[in-house]
């Protein structure tokens, strides 16, 4: 890690975080460097939109790239920040965590959903910024996915966080893909805040839009990336506009890292485990698709408990008469 390798942090076959092996290795860690000051950046999105490509590009990493499932769970990587950079950042590391694709065919049917919600709730969790990595313009799946983190944010009052966001489509050949998706962007944003409240109402916390539990703003979090490759790869040559586009991104993440003292590496260990343990304990609500069908199961639970008991005392009042005669 010290040099620069990556390090397994949730095991992609087994979906489990290897908790005592982590944290021995965060305490080496300290001992060896010290105990610095990190920045979690971590990313999530659907299985090949182009997640390690991008982290690549941005920091010089070599995470595995190839089409179709090929980072599996999530790893970190420690990047350092160099002296001129340090003037203006408040921390010594970035630490980079790259996540395996979500909705993946590989592990299609219902234990894909909770992998993927469980997975997701980690990631966010752990980064003092996540990017939101969406193929194409349209952010249905991921939607579904974020209302399952915001519940069990707001189930895991113990866990205090307060991770933000940014959103980057990959693969949008229009320049001007910003201002015509307005309209879309700001449905999103009402969609999110929707469910946020439907989720808060029913967990009884205070939170009346997305972005008092994930902090995001719809105006300047969303960036729009071209195609890696113009022209059809293998002779098609790097896209510009790409690297531009990566290096806008980076500079937005740069601005809010400045606004945050990030993490120490001690501090990151214990955020871990807390997170990790919390999510064992909230099975319940990573078998759901999204909010909506929490709520429903809940009334539909409430029924049931009122038709059970209603059959019952029907018995015991037969039962009694029954009784008195014999």
């Amino acid at each position: 890690m010290k040099s620069g390798h990556p390090l397994e942090l949730m095991d992609g076959d087994a979906a489990h975080v290897p908790l005592i092996w982590v944290s021995a290795v965060l305490d080496e860690l300290v001992k060896i460097l010290g105990d610095q000051r990190v920045f979690v950046l971590s990313i999530l999105g659907i299985q090949s939109s182009g997640k390690s490509t991008m982290l690549n590009a941005m920091f010089g990493l070599q995470f595995a790239v190839s089409a179709g499932r090929c980072t599996r769970g999530a790893f970190m990587q420690l990047v350092r920040v160099s002296e001129e950079m340090k003037k203006e950042l408040k921390f010594d590391y970035i630490l980079v965590v790259d996540t395996e694709g979500l909705r993946a065919l590989e592990l299609a049917g219902k234990s894909t959903q909770h992998h993927d919600n469980e997975l997701a709730t980690f990631v966010v969790g752990l980064g003092n910024l996540t990017l939101i990595n969406i193929f194409g313009e349209n952010p249905a799946e991921m939607q579904d996915i974020l209302q399952i983190v915001i519940q069990a944010f707001l189930r895991m009052k113990k866990v205090r966080l307060n991770p933000s966001c940014l959103f980057v489509h990959q693969n949008v050949g229009d320049i001007t893909a910003g201002e015509k998706n307005m309209e879309g962007r700001k449905r999103l944003q009402e969609k999110l805040d929707e469910m946020t409240k439907l989720a808060a109402k029913e967990e009884d916390c205070e939170a009346d839009c997305f972005s008092d539990v994930i902090e995001f703003n719809v105006q300047n979090d969303v960036y729009y990336f071209a195609q890696l490759w113009e022209g059809s790869p293998p002779m098609g040559p790097p896209n510009p506009s790409y690297s531009r586009n990566v290096q806008d991104l980076k500079k937005a993440i740069f601005n809010k890292a400045t606004l945050s003292s990030g993490l120490t590496l001690s501090h990151f260990k214990s955020r871990i485990s807390d997170l990790w343990n919390a999510l064992i304990n909230e099975n319940f609500v990573f078998s759901f698709k999204n909010t909506l069908e929490i709520a429903v199961y809940r009334k539909l639970e409430n029924e049931f408990g009122k038709w059970t008991w209603a059959l019952r005392s029907a018995m015991l009042i037969t039962e009694e008469t029954l009784y008195n005669r014999i």
